[in-house]
């Protein structure tokens, strides 16, 4: 599939190459809507926002987004062209040339193929200039009145990690120590009652007080026995379901057994349970991407209200 026919489904790849440049999201196609008596919906210092302008800005939302939010977003927008063009952030027609032969390179397009492509989204070549060129400019002003000077030092990282363990845990694990008493694939019945028998006994001689670690050492059949049955710290959900289900309910010290395995009657001792912590460096660079975020938010919040505060707004929605 070449990129032009990419284009027809969804966004097209002009729009993600303007988004790679600027901040807002890129044009839909604009649809034919209802017929209406048009009317002024918000007056913002000397400009006013239509309800046609209201409605073609709509088309480019998700259905059944609410008009009110969009109408502030887009007075919102006008106050910061305006805060633009106050510090001298406007966009020239070169620059704007400049940015989108760029887009038709990386494309593969001239300036036919460009205009066909803009067409089949509904957008005339002015149409698309003129909302990439308002794009780039909010992207000037963002990174001049939000990023500048915006940084997350190690100190906030490390101080969001304390206070907020819980978000960083793991599943619980167990550590097992487990005596194996094995039973052949080929064993015969009375060969398993044997073996079932003896679990059974070094079970009670457990329960007298002999040391596990030793009865492991001269019962166990197991490859952990070298380990003195050691299985390690373990999700409760990787080990083998016998365990599983055995260690359930036991607390560090106690005991399950005989459970009949593939392999033969175990004897289990949960020797600890523990809810590990992710390590501060696995998580440092996710918590500073999300505290910088969270700073870029509040910052442009405030910036907005800033704007708004300064200008005269009539929302007659």
């Amino acid at each position: 599939m070449t990129e032009v026919n990419r284009m027809t489904k969804g966004f097209s790849i002009l729009m993600i190459a303007a988004m790679a440049v600027c901040m807002s999201a890129g044009s839909v196609p604009a649809a034919p809507g209802p017929v209406v008596v048009d009317r002024v919906v918000a007056v913002v210092n000397d400009e006013v926002i239509t309800m046609s302008d209201l409605q073609r800005e709509s088309l480019k939302r998700p259905a059944g987004t609410d008009q009110r939010l969009t109408l502030e977003e887009m007075i919102d927008r006008k106050l910061q062209m305006v805060a633009a063009k106050r510090n001298g952030m406007e966009v020239t027609d070169r620059e704007l040339t400049d940015a989108i032969a760029d887009i038709m390179k990386r494309n593969n397009m001239d300036n036919k193929q460009f205009e066909e492509a803009l067409a089949r989204e509904g957008l005339t070549l002015e149409q698309y200039r003129s909302e990439f060129r308002e794009q780039m400019t909010m992207s000037r002003l963002f990174n001049k009145f939000i990023r500048t000077g915006l940084s997350v030092d190690e100190k906030e990282i490390r101080e969001h990690y304390d206070k907020n363990l819980g978000q960083f845990t793991l599943p619980e694990e167990i550590r097992v120590r487990l005596l194996v008493v094995t039973v052949s694939d080929k064993a015969s019945s009375d060969q398993i009652t044997e073996a079932r028998d003896k679990a059974a006994a070094l079970m009670a001689r457990i329960g007298k007080g002999e040391d596990f670690i030793r009865l492991i050492r001269e019962n166990s059949g197991s490859p952990t026995a070298a380990q003195d049955g050691d299985l390690g710290f373990m999700q409760r959900d990787h080990a083998i379901p016998e365990i599983e289900d055995a260690a359930k309910d036991l607390k560090p010290g106690q005991y399950a057994g005989p459970v009949k395995a593939a392999d033969g009657f175990y004897i289990i001792r949960v020797e600890d349970i523990r809810t590990p912590v992710k390590p501060f460096e696995k998580v440092k660079d996710d918590i500073q991407k999300m505290l910088y975020e969270q700073k870029m938010e509040n910052t442009y919040r405030a910036f907005l209200q800033s704007l708004r505060s300064e200008a005269h707004i009539e929302n007659k929605l």
